[in-house]
């Protein structure tokens, strides 16, 4: 049984595993004042209801925001990874609920140490500005597509954003932390119709799926037209410019 790890520095001492911040990258950000938590896959951060005591900043692994309709529907609204920070909510309660897709690190910010800092320290200023506009374009991006797109799009928008995030370069293939459902819950589909279309885009010949975790892309011209295409652009019709 998973235990939630609540927000309050005091409790995140006593209830993650604790590491020394010299222990992990602090390249991201900086800040020398967080405390570092480990969690298992499924883990809760923070609930939602919970207080908006701290802020989060990713180190290691993947992490997910979840809302969960009162008729039991799930709703992945982002995925955080190393660098990214979360629990960016203006109320005095998360209105989201955050969890590790798969073991992972994340720095506890004080909110109140954070507004105090930004205040003398221009560097770290910079990095919560950096970091919170990085959110809201990836928060447009995805609204964009799944507002507007077929499955086939909003699958290749998917793949072709998290290359793109890999190490800060293009990569050649991306190493699927989260699940077929996950995916579904973030693109707005069923997990039968995210199914569907990976298998699709393959048959296109755009990506090869060595393993269920590993999707190495073939064609990434034609995977970003795709992934910007207009809603009724078929991936035939994309074909074509090869």
């Amino acid at each position: 049984m998973n235990v939630a790890v609540r927000p309050r520095v005091q409790a995140l001492r006593q209830a993650g595993e604790v590491l020394n911040l010299t222990d992990v990258t602090t390249s991201f950000f900086p800040y020398s004042e967080a405390v570092i938590v480990s969690y298992a896959p499924g883990q809760e951060v923070v609930g939602e209801g919970d207080p908006t005591d701290n802020y989060f900043l990713v180190v290691r692994g993947v992490f997910r925001a979840v809302k969960v309709t009162r008729d039991g529907r799930r709703q992945i609204f982002a995925f955080y990874m190393p660098g990214d920070m979360c629990g960016l909510e203006p109320d005095d309660t998360h209105g989201l609920t955050i969890e590790a897709v798969n073991a992972g690190t994340v720095a506890a910010l004080s909110r109140q140490v954070c507004r105090a800092r930004m205040v003398r320290d221009p560097q770290f200023n910079n990095a919560v500005f950096d970091n919170v506009t990085r959110a809201l374009a990836r928060a447009v991006d995805h609204m964009t597509m799944v507002g507007r797109s077929s499955a086939e799009e909003r699958l290749a928008w998917f793949l072709w954003m998290l290359s793109g995030r890999a190490r800060g370069r293009r990569a050649a293939a991306v190493e699927l932390a989260m699940q077929r459902q996950d995916i579904a819950d973030y693109l707005g589909l069923t997990i039968e119709t995210v199914s569907r279309t990976f298998t699709h885009l393959k048959a296109q010949g755009l990506v090869a799926l060595p393993t269920t975790r590993r999707v190495d892309i073939l064609r990434p011209d034609l995977l970003e037209r795709l992934a910007s295409a207009d809603r009724d652009a078929p991936i035939r019709a994309a074909r074509s410019v090869c």
